[in-house]
């Protein structure tokens, strides 16, 4: 009997070792050969989280990626650097997509993989305003061409407010604080976490007004047409990435805040109230093909282009990359 249960136990450990030789073996293969070179502008915003937490756990690396991750203030100025060169990828919400997109179409929307219908936010001098109908005859700053520049319009439409009655002046989004210090405006519009730090700065002297949930905020990876064209694996391998940090998240809530809030260098406190106001999700719903036509006619109506008709984002959306990884997600047909 003991010699047959020292043989079980050796059985045992043979197998064991077949085991971890074999995960061994295929861990190996999946990063074997060279690995693709990838840059991807991150912009230094919450809805940015999948991709922060993807490289800061090395899944990328994991997915047999060489990537390196630029950073800039926010998704205007990403997509900027993609189209000038200095990136492969770049996270951008809807807006600035809408704005170049009247100007070229050499470039993609590959995926989204976070939104917020409160991410965007009016901060205003309390002792100049207290309500929207008082944003009238006031100047209010806002970075042209993003997302909170389309909320501020769709803010004063719910206020009563005509456009030509306000001034509103073009500061970039890290500005946005210091603007509003130094009495240079009366009321900001912007996303966050710029909108907290000017409430922090500012704390007896701003206040928030009402949250309108009017518009859904979408953060998107978009990359040029080149790029997609001529490493569609490494996209697959990206967004496999990212969906390993949209899991990460939703499993360890604690200790994706605190990555965040080191990365992000902000507060903790605005995470811990903000931060279920984000969804984070991999997919190509085709709401964003709807907010992105909207927000094209709106550029339009309201003199933001020089162009007359609203292109076609259906052809802006590169779909095989996701039908690969997620494809019961997409529900943009072309």
């Amino acid at each position: 009997m003991l010699h047959k249960a020292k043989r079980s136990i050796l059985v045992m450990f043979l197998l064991l070792g077949i085991i971890i030789i074999f995960i061994s073996c295929k861990k190996e293969e999946k990063v074997a050969g060279p690995r693709d070179k990838v840059t991807i502008g991150v912009a230094q915003q919450v809805l940015s989280a999948p991709l922060i937490i993807a490289a800061e756990k090395g899944y990328f690396a994991d997915e047999g990626l060489d990537v390196t991750i630029k950073n800039y203030s926010f998704g205007r100025v990403c997509i900027e650097a993609m189209l000038t060169g200095e990136v492969n990828l770049a996270t951008v919400a809807q807006m600035p997509i809408v704005m170049n997109g009247f100007k070229r179409d050499d470039f993609s929307v590959i995926a989204a993989f976070a939104y917020n219908y409160d991410d965007s936010k009016i901060v205003v001098r309390k002792d100049r305003i207290r309500t929207g109908s008082d944003l009238k005859g006031k100047k209010i700053g806002t970075p042209f061409g993003t997302s909170a520049h389309f909320f501020l319009d769709i803010y004063m439409n719910y206020s009563n407010v005509p456009k030509t009655s306000a001034e509103v002046v073009n500061i970039l989004a890290e500005n946005l604080p210091d603007a509003m210090k130094n009495g240079e405006v009366d009321a900001i519009s912007s996303f966050e976490p710029y909108a907290y730090e000017t409430l922090k700065l500012l704390q007896d002297k701003t206040i928030r007004l009402e949250s309108i949930e009017l518009f859904k905020e979408a953060f998107t990876l978009v990359g040029m047409k080149d790029f997609i064209k001529n490493h569609p694996e490494a996209l697959k391998r990206v967004l496999r990435s990212i969906d390993r940090g949209i899991a990460f998240i939703k499993k360890n809530k604690r200790e994706s805040i605190g990555i965040l809030t080191r990365k992000l260098k902000v507060d903790d406190k605005f995470l811990e109230t903000a931060w279920d106001g984000y969804v984070f999700d991999l997919s190509l719903d085709h709401s964003l093909l709807i907010v992105m036509e909207d927000q094209a006619r709106w550029a339009i109506k309201n003199k933001r282009t020089d162009k007359a008709e609203v292109p076609n984002y259906l052809a802006f959306f590169y779909l095989d990359a996701m039908k690969s990884v997620k494809s019961d997600a997409v529900t943009i047909i072309k």
